[in-house]
């Protein structure tokens, strides 16, 4: 027995010849405007194996994304040389300090450049490859000059010279020039200080001072050259500083990673980034695409398929309910209404009477569908709990949508079996649970429809 479109505008009313009294028709009634919204069950978390498994789209994509990245972002690989230097001569802990940073800096001067490209291409140097030899001194200068970095380690007295350059061979001769040509630098620098002293001393012993005369004039110019003479000395025995090769350099190690080592480091940050974004987004967003990723994400769903609606009339049989309610969900009107029937003809097959309200408007359309007709007033526990005397039959199956009055109308009543009807691919994982935890005292099934 089902419910048709003329009778949806009153309630089902007993049938002639049942025994019993006749009850009143029960009017509809809807429920307060607070109670009708479906109540929301919190996103509960899914096994992350599961999770990643049913989300490996986004860890494909996001490997490639990275292993993409890192090959671009890599490059050629690169190698460093380093060359040690040692400052001697100098006692004062501040003047080390000073003179080590100034050495930092001069490591990449263009002079210093100048002299070990000039060392480099020089056929008396020995060892040089050949094609490091032979290359134009713009060239080379070019190729060392932005890639030297100096560095004086705090509290001592060395300072390293370290040249980067694709080539490994080269990379070591380099660093060996660069630090050559700091020591020759650092030389002719202190060398033309004490050129330059002399050249101040010649120039006060030469010239006539005035503003005296006789005795007192010479006094006086002898006076003045001591005291240039003293405070020149006094400079270069401060500035004087013996820069040396402590340690050259022995071999070249890789300074930054590959093409093949960046796009390896990419893939592999991908992969974390599109496991953590699977994770932090949760499984309620996820459209469940087969019965085996439901069972994955949610293995605390009670699950069946919708062959297996001859199980779901045994179950109702067994537990000794009265009532049957099929909840749709948005998605499937049609796949709920079909499986309500099933389970109905199944019940008559084990020679059960049964009356079959259909309270899914299927004719327009899936959205017009979730519209509730008057027949959800069957649902009222009142009803309910003595289905033989109001229709004269074992079992009422109901099929309808899982709108709030349907819900709220048996949310925490246990004395009924419900089915919650999803669809593959359509339906969310967190409507399914939204609609479980609403009639979970009914121990629902979840009924997964291809």
């Amino acid at each position: 027995m089902s419910v048709t479109d003329s009778e949806k505008d009153r309630p089902l009313a007993k049938p002639a010849g049942a025994s019993g009294p006749t009850p009143a028709p029960v009017p509809a009634e809807p429920l307060p405007a607070e109670t009708r919204r479906l109540p929301k069950a919190a996103s509960r978390p899914a096994p992350v194996l599961a999770l990643l498994r049913a989300r490996w789209p986004w860890l494909v994509v996001a490997t490639l994304v990275g292993t993409i990245a890192g090959l671009f972002l890599g490059g050629a690989p690169t190698y460093q040389a380093t060359a040690t230097l040692r400052l001697s001569t100098i006692n004062d802990p501040n003047r080390v300090k000073q003179v080590g940073q100034t050495y930092e800096r001069v490591a990449a001067f263009p002079d210093v450049v100048d002299i070990a490209v000039a060392a480099l291409r020089d056929a008396k140097t020995p060892g040089v490859p050949t094609s490091l030899r032979s290359m134009p001194a713009d060239v080379l200068a070019a190729r060392i000059g932005p890639n030297i970095k100096g560095t004086w380690t705090t509290d001592t007295d060395l300072v390293d010279v370290t040249v980067k350059d694709p080539n490994a061979n080269y990379a070591l001769y380099e660093a060996n020039a660069i630090a050559d040509a700091v020591v020759t630098y650092g030389n002719q620098q202190r060398d033309q200080r004490v050129s330059d002293i002399a050249k101040n001393i010649s120039s006060l012993l030469g010239r006539q001072l005035t503003g005296g005369s006789g005795g007192n004039a010479e006094t006086n110019r002898e006076i003045t050259i001591g005291q240039q003479t003293g405070t020149a000395q006094i400079s270069a025995v401060l500035d004087a500083s013996s820069v040396g090769v402590s340690s050259p350099a022995q071999q070249a190690v890789a300074a930054g990673a590959s093409r093949p080592v960046s796009a390896g480091l990419g893939a592999l940050g991908g992969l974390l980034l599109g496991a953590l974004g699977a994770l932090l987004l949760g499984a309620g967003r996820r459209r469940v695409r087969t019965p085996a990723e439901l069972r994955s994400l949610a293995p605390e769903l009670n699950l069946r398929a919708t062959t297996q609606a001859g199980e779901v009339a045994g179950r109702l049989l067994e537990s000794g309910h009265s009532t049957l309610v099929v909840l749709s969900l948005p998605s499937t009107p049609s796949s709920a209404s079909r499986f309500a029937a099933a389970v109905a003809n199944h019940l008559r097959t084990h020679g059960s009477s049964v009356t079959l309200v259909n309270a899914i408007a299927l004719e327009s359309g899936d959205a017009s569908s979730m519209s509730l007709p008057d027949e959800v007033w069957v649902l009222r526990r009142d009803i309910r709990q003595d289905v033989k005397s109001y229709f004269s039959t074992d079992v009422l199956v109901v099929a309808c949508t899982a709108e709030p009055e349907a819900v709220g109308l048996i949310s925490g009543q246990s004395d009924l079996m419900a089915v919650i009807v999803a669809k593959e691919g359509r339906s969310t994982l967190q409507q399914i649970w939204d609609t479980v935890g609403a009639v979970e005292s009914a121990d629902p099934i979840v009924v997964l429809a291809p």
